[in-house]
């Protein structure tokens, strides 16, 4: 293979990287890379040979420095969808039986909510998860303020 073959390989792996963030692609594009030069400055003449140092170099970055680049890339995530209901309190804005579902106001908003136990209303309830777009909910455990 020629050096822009194994350019273009390292911009396809790259290209790809840019679109998955996983942190998989880019080892196969340094890598690339690496055999591009090699192949430039006459090291690697054969394909077989290319093939096993793109092999052996993608594998050594992979296990070697992609657990580092992920912790170092790692952002504190943040729960951005309806999961970031479970755990929270609210209110319940109408009767819910096990049979039938009710009305809870969760962070200001309007939510169906079921429950395995009746809950009055205005009954303080938490959030415990999430079955279809019905909220789970059981009654919350009144908070004790130590003095």
């Amino acid at each position: 293979m020629t050096t822009a073959q194994w350019i273009i390989i390292a911009v396809i792996c790259g290209t790809i990287e840019i679109f998955t963030l996983g942190l998989w692609f880019l080892w196969f594009a340094l890598a690339a890379l690496l055999v591009a030069i090699g192949v430039r400055v006459e090291w690697f003449n054969s394909v077989e040979v290319q093939l096993l140092i793109f092999a052996l170099v993608s594998i050594i970055l992979i296990i070697l420095t992609r657990p580092l680049a992920v912790k170092l890339f790692k952002t504190k995530d943040t729960t951005s969808n309806v999961k970031a209901l479970i755990g929270q309190h609210g209110i319940a804005m109408s009767r819910i039986t096990p049979l039938s579902f009710g009305q809870v106001k969760v962070n200001g908003e309007i939510w169906s909510a079921i429950s395995d136990q009746p809950i009055e209303a205005n009954t303080r309830i938490e959030v415990t998860g999430i079955d279809g777009v019905k909220l789970l909910v059981k009654t919350a455990v009144p908070e004790f303020k130590s003095s």
